[in-house]
């Protein structure tokens, strides 16, 4: 027997012996998410220590007044209870633990839709998720594999997290222009949770786990926000955007933010890693008279009295940080050109010296193993700082006040920041209360706050900053963000795990959170690029995707010398990573598109692409083409370096922008010649390695 409840759109039904959800149908796409009964219990139940609880001793599932409860009782004094109830266009669970006896509930996972299988079959199935801000996943029953390692970063995906996990609320499964499903949380105090995806049997499985925000023995557990499911209507990833903006921008952490007006409007490109502290003040040069826009150049971290570099070498408390070391003709460089600059720092990296009486091994962000390592083990191993502690917080507002002052940086830029972390500290001895989610959440704002509050003062203007990775959560606290995903293989970090699906077509990175936020969205910094023949012609798709999505277009340094220029060599010995020698000189072709890229960026698209809100791409008509790539701007330990290939993509991309009541599109031809394609069914005739915006 089952028990239902039922919208306009979409019916649920619940298997009275078990409680399991059996049934989830979209009624006008005549779709059904679910294609087998689950045999394990609907739900884990976790406990202190990493205790799984799924033994059931009794189940009750009753249906009243429209709504189904179900209780299942376990065999450790907790009783776990459903509410499934149908709203207007949606339908509700809430879910609570009553506890009777001595454990400490550690969090619930529920619902769990297991038994997902084809919706309207290969060719037209997607998983949309905000992996990376977003992706999209192509017959992802095809695609997702038992993963209990999860290297594949779905079947553990902690929310608020923006290198490893979930960037926003909800995740979608649905069939091309048919429809599909929605599932989400709306959580205003952004709770640490998980959004997962994995493999079951011969089908998969859709869940939320949610923590506690304090484990304490003997409490009860109720999250108060609502898990919702809905029915999608046209079955594309702009669908369930639609759907989830709809809650989120009325919501605190959605509200639009001050925002620099000129990273928006006045900078063409951007340039990360450039060394801070020798001089490369002909390259940045050249740079901007490529770019033939001002351009806003991330220099690289190596500034910091004692140096700073990727080989764990970090200052050790306050004193190792200044007097800076920042290169004299570099600034000079910059500020000559009408150019703009941002120190990088390592935001919550600190040394430890025995020798001096500074707090630092206290003030250390205390994780759970067993919680960071199935998403992120690197985690681990860095020194990171916790914004809870009055040590922490107060030198980070100290240490950027002081650098705005010594040098008048028009920006600073946070690496391994909030962003990466999971929202979890667990000591005792910090400004906040031990355990996750949203006081975590708060001591870190605090101290972003804090920070900008002295870096305006010391500046007599707000100074904008920029972090690695985005995550909704954060969204108000920065001006832009540093991200890879657009990259494609060039790339490793966040969209790693997907590099080999991405390359075959069968995954791609979609726009998810600028279409979600819009001109509330944070600047995107994107491209992971060189400007050297050998890199290969993908580099014109992911400039033009970084551009056409609303991004910075970035040329990036970190891992790999710039180019030789005039004879000169950019030294391994003075840089921060000890990358290996190349002489690569700079490739007329690509510097040509960079100057095509930097001069959309501030020209006509410039009020769509800073003030606009996205809108779903139109069709295009185009043929495709292969384009060959090559990439070695990582470390060379990682399994990607120096790997070749090529990839096939259209030649021709589009994007569709609104502001002030009126659209455009955004058209690019990567082709090298020129060709007539077809935007919505219109021609539109473009030359080779082109860029134009036609607007409505």
């Amino acid at each position: 027997m089952t028990l239902r409840v039922s919208t306009a759109s979409l019916t649920l039904e619940v298997d009275e012996e078990t409680g399991a959800i059996a049934t989830l149908h979209n009624r006008p796409a005549g779709l059904d998410l679910i294609t087998r009964r689950r045999r394990e219990p609907p739900f884990r139940l976790g406990l202190a220590g990493h205790e799984v609880v799924t033994t059931v001793l009794a189940c009750r599932a009753v249906l009243h007044d429209g709504r189904i409860s179900i209780e299942w009782d376990t065999d450790r004094a907790v009783t776990l209870v459903a509410d499934i109830a149908a709203g207007r266009d949606d339908i509700r669970i809430h879910v609570s633990a009553t506890n009777s006896g001595g454990a400490t509930i550690d969090r619930i996972e529920y619902p769990i839709l297991d038994g997902v299988g084809r919706l309207a079959g290969p060719g037209h199935d997607t998983l949309i998720h905000p992996h990376a801000t977003g992706m999209l996943f192509h017959d992802p029953l095809d695609l997702i594999e038992p993963d209990p390692d999860n290297r594949r970063r779905l079947a553990s995906s902690p929310y608020p997290e923006g290198f490893a996990g979930s960037t926003m609320q909800f995740m979608a499964y649905a069939a091309r222009r048919r429809g599909g499903f929605y599932l989400a949380t709306e959580d205003p105090a952004t709770n640490l949770k998980w959004f997962n995806v994995f493999a079951s049997g011969d089908g998969l499985a859709l869940s939320i786990v949610h923590k506690v925000g304090l484990p304490t023995a003997s409490a009860s557990f109720s999250p108060d926000y609502p898990v919702v499911l809905a029915a999608l209507a046209g079955g594309s990833w702009t669908d369930a955007a639609d759907r989830y903006r709809t809650w989120v921008l009325d919501q605190p952490f959605g509200a639009a933010a001050p925002r620099a007006s000129w990273l928006r409007r006045a900078v063409g490109i951007s340039t990360f890693g450039i060394n801070a502290r020798h001089d490369r003040s002909a390259w940045l040069d050249e740079i901007h008279r490529i770019a033939g826009t001002p351009v806003f150049h991330v220099l690289g971290p190596n500034w910091a009295r004692t140096g700073q570099d990727y080989q764990s070498h970090l200052p050790k408390g306050r004193g190792d940080w200044f007097p800076a070391s920042f290169n004299d003709a570099n600034l000079a460089t910059i500020r000559r050109n009408g150019d703009r600059w941002a120190p990088f720092e390592f935001d919550l990296l600190c040394g430890h010296d025995p020798a001096r009486p500074e707090p630092v091994l206290e003030s250390r962000i205390v994780h759970d193993p067993d919680d960071v390592t199935p998403t992120d083990a690197g985690l681990l191993g860095f020194p990171l700082m916790c914004a809870g502690t009055d040590y922490w917080h107060d030198f980070h507002a100290e240490r950027d006040a002081r650098l705005i002052a010594d040098h008048d940086p028009d920006a600073l830029y946070y690496d391994i920041s909030v962003s990466n972390l999971l929202m979890e500290c667990l000591a005792a001895n910090h400004r906040h209360l031990p355990g996750a989610g949203a006081n975590i959440i708060e001591s870190f704002r605090r101290m972003y706050r804090d920070t900008a509050t002295a870096t305006a003062a010391a500046k007599g203007a707000e100074v904008p900053s920029g972090t690695e990775v985005m995550t909704e959560v954060f969204r108000a606290q920065f001006d832009y963000y540093q991200a890879r995903a657009e990259a494609g293989p060039y790339a490793p970090f966040e969209a790693a795990p997907f590099r080999d699906w991405v390359l075959a077509g069968r995954a791609e990175k979609i726009p998810l959170f600028t279409y979600v936020f819009g001109s509330r969205s944070p600047v995107r910094m994107d491209g992971w690029s060189k400007l050297s023949a050998g890199t290969g012609d993908l580099f014109y798709w992911t400039a033009a995707t970084v551009l056409l999505n609303g991004g910075l277009f970035e040329l990036n340094y970190e891992f790999s010398p710039l180019e030789d220029l005039s004879g000169r060599s950019d030294e391994a010995a003075e840089h921060y990573y000890p990358f290996a020698e190349r002489h690569d000189p700079i490739d007329p072709a690509k510097a040509s598109f960079v100057r095509t890229v930097a001069r959309t960026r501030i020209g006509p698209a410039n009020r769509f692409l800073a003030d606009g809100e996205m809108l779903p791409a139109p069709p295009i008509d185009a043929p495709p083409i292969t384009l060959d790539w090559r990439a070695w701007n990582m470390s060379m330990k990682d399994v990607h370096y120096d790997t070749h290939g090529e990839m096939t993509v259209p030649s021709a991309l589009a994007t569709a922008w609104q502001v002030d009541g009126r659209t455009a599109w955004l058209v690019a031809n990567i082709a090298p010649s020129r060709q007539t394609i077809r935007v919505d069914g219109r021609a539109v005739d473009i030359g080779g390695r082109d860029i134009v915006l036609i607007e409505g």
